[in-house]
This record gives C-alpha cells, sequence and structure tokens, in this order.
C-alpha cells in the first residue's frame, strides 16, 4: 500500500483499531514518517479549504456585515463587546481555514508576480493587489483575541500603492494607473490615521494624479521638508526611495543607472532600485533629500531595475494645471529642500510623515 493511501485510511477511519494503534506508534517512532503524515495532512487541509473559499467568503461577509450593518467597503466597523461570545469560535476556525486556502491559492499565482497584469516588453505597474479575504479574517481574529476592547476595523482596500506630500497646504502626489476610476482613496501612515482624498488633477500621460486631503485642515501643521527638483540627475548619481510594498515604510537605495526608461523614454529614469508591488506612486530622491522623480514601474522580470518620471516633467505638468486652473487654489510646489546637511536616517525621519500608504477601493473589483 502507498503511503498516501495508508494516511487515508487513518484520517478517514479506515483502520481497525489494532492497525491504528500499530500506526500510531509508528508515527511516534519514525520522524520521517510522521513529517511525510504532517505534510499530507497539511496538503488535505489546503485542498479543502481552497474548494470551500467561495463559501468561506460568503459566510464571513455575513457575520461581518450582519455585526456591523456594513453598507460600504470603506466604513470603519466598531467591534463591539459581544462578538466573541457570539461569534469567535465559528469565526476563528473559518477564518484560520480561509487563510489556508488564500494561501494555497497565492501559491500558485504567485509564480507570476503579485496577481498584477502583464505586459509583454512594457513597463508593468506595481499596483498592490490587497489579499481581501486575509486581510478580513486576520481584523476579525484580532478583534476576537482583544475580546471586550472596541477596536476600528476596517474593509481591505483592493489596491495599495505610495504616495508623497506636495506641499503645506494638503496636496499629495501619487501614480494615476492606481487611483483612476476609485471610488474613495485614503491615505495613511504611522504619523497620519486614515484620511479621505479626492483626485483633484490628473495626466495620464504621464502617470501622474493629485490628490487633495478632503478635510484640508489636517494639514495645518504639515512641515514638508523636500521640493520637485526640476534640474535632471546624472548617470550614477546615488538615490533613493521610500514606499509601501508592504504596511510598513520600506528604504531602497541604489544610483541613476540610465537617463532614460524604457524604449529610450527620456520622460523617466531607469534606476537600480528593487522596485515592487505598492512603490508605485513613491518618491524618488537624491542625497539632498530632493525629489527627483516618482516611483512608475519595472520590467516583468528584471531585478534591481525600477523606472521613475522625471520631476521635471511632473512640474510642468503641474504649473500648467495650476495656469489653467485646473488645480483648486493649488498653491505651488517648493524647490527647495531643508534635509542637504543631515545624514541620511536624519532625512528619512524628516521625511517619512510625509510619504503615505495610499488605499484605494473599487466598487467593481
Amino acid at each position: 500500500m502507498r503511503a498516501s493511501d495508508l494516511f487515508d485510511d487513518y484520517i478517514d477511519g479506515k483502520m481497525s483499531a489494532a492497525d491504528r494503534a500499530r500506526f500510531e506508534s509508528q508515527l511516534a517512532a519514525d520522524s520521517v514518517l510522521a513529517g511525510a503524515f504532517d505534510e499530507h495532512l497539511q496538503l488535505l487541509t489546503a485542498l479543502n479549504g481552497h474548494s470551500k473559499r467561495s463559501a468561506l467568503k460568503k459566510e464571513l461577509q455575513s457575520i461581518h456585515d450582519s455585526e456591523f450593518g456594513v453598507n460600504t467597503r470603506v466604513i470603519a466597523l466598531n467591534r463591539e463587546e459581544n462578538f466573541a461570545s457570539r461569534h469567535g469560535k465559528t469565526i476563528a476556525v473559518a477564518a484560520s481555514t480561509a487563510f489556508i486556502a488564500v494561501f494555497a491559492t497565492v501559491a500558485v499565482l504567485s509564480t507570476g508576480g503579485y496577481l498584477l497584469k502583464k505586459q509583454s516588453n512594457q513597463i508593468t505597474d506595481l499596483n498592490r493587489v490587497v489579499l481581501e479575504l486575509k486581510a478580513s479574517s486576520d481584523a476579525i481574529v484580532e478583534g476576537i483575541t482583544r475580546g471586550s476592547q472596541k477596536k476600528i476595523v476596517y474593509a481591505p482596500a483592493n489596491y495599495e500603492g505610495s504616495a508623497f506630500a506636495l506641499n503645506n497646504q494638503g496636496y499629495i502626489l501619487t501614480s494615476y494607473h492606481m487611483v483612476h476610476k476609485a471610488d474613495s482613496i485614503f491615505i495613511q501612515n504611522s504619523h497620519q490615521e486614515r484620511t479621505l482624498t479626492k483626485m483633484v488633477y490628473s495626466d495620464p500621460s504621464i502617470d501622474l494624479a493629485v490628490l487633495r486631503l478632503v478635510n484640508d485642515s489636517l494639514a495645518s501643521k504639515w512641515e514638508v521638508p523636500f521640493g520637485l527638483k526640476e534640474k535632471p540627475g546624472d548617470l550614477g548619481d546615488r538615490v533613493f526611495t521610500l514606499g509601501y510594498p508592504r504596511k510598513d515604510v520600506v528604504y531602497g537605495e541604489g544610483s541613476l543607472s540610465s537617463l532614460s526608461g524604457y524604449s529610450n523614454d527620456t520622460s523617466m529614469y531607469q534606476i537600480s532600485i528593487p522596485v515592487n508591488p505598492g512603490n508605485s506612486g513613491g518618491p524618488l530622491l537624491d542625497e539632498n533629500g530632493n525629489v527627483i522623480g516618482v516611483i512608475r514601474g519595472k520590467i516583468s522580470g528584471a531585478e534591481a531595475t525600477g523606472f521613475a518620471i522625471k520631476a521635471g516633467q511632473i512640474r510642468q505638468a503641474l504649473d500648467r494645471a495650476a495656469g489653467d486652473s485646473l488645480l483648486p487654489r493649488f498653491p505651488g510646489i517648493s524647490k527647495k529642500t531643508n534635509l542637504k546637511s543631515l545624514k541620511r536616517s536624519e532625512q528619512i525621519k524628516r521625511i517619512n510623515p510625509y510619504v503615505y500608504n495610499v488605499l484605494v477601493y473599487k466598487g467593481d473589483s
């Protein structure tokens, strides 16, 4: 009998009492057999969870909605004290199984890279696609473990990326490909709680979008320490990035490896910094803390290579928009930076409050 058949008989209860006892003794004595059995059991669990994924997702959403009265994917949910006692065991089991199912699915699909749309011989957009089911499950389980403590839980976004402040008046720059057709766009970081924005200008030709805080009074104490540097950089200049390929901000450093982008596109730089889904819309900065570009994307399959729209191109587009009154009350962008004399770690501390994780909600996704 094959080992897998033996394992199945044990799991399905088809063994006699004597055979079952003998098998359990073998498991206890043989670590190789025990390891193989554990792997077989995990595989069966993942496959079973995968087949039930849709049903589990609906069940979780139904419980979620009945508890919190959700009528939009963006509303903050106040978790009530009696939630764990009513649904704790059911949801904890469902959430665990759902995670296994999602993990199994991603393991298959991620060979193409983060579930992103691929474009042959073209730049790949770096949207960070959110695993919605896992995020919902994690939020529910976290609420259970906290017991009666109230916690605000948000529906997971469809896409996430990066952005940064343009000035002290609540204007923010990000990538157009990430936020177009969005129902709602939020920003957040460790210094700024989740805040609603709206897109007030876009230029798809250079993948540019300008957001503005809906409550612009939140920018009353902003002191943005950097500006857009219009003068082009030189080949080999040291550069660095800050962005959100995951929940926490990530730093990367490298150099300008080409003064043109894909197919000799002079509106972009090529950089020797690995960029990942979620980096789109983040700033590319020079040694003095000037923003010299905005992360755009990468070539599929290329390692440690990214592309950034040059700051000069962005400044020209914004100047045109402000001149044509396409940007409401747009006060312009500073060309100055006060980061020049600081060491890198201090530069990052000053910059971090003004680099944001962008959360994008699209109703048709």
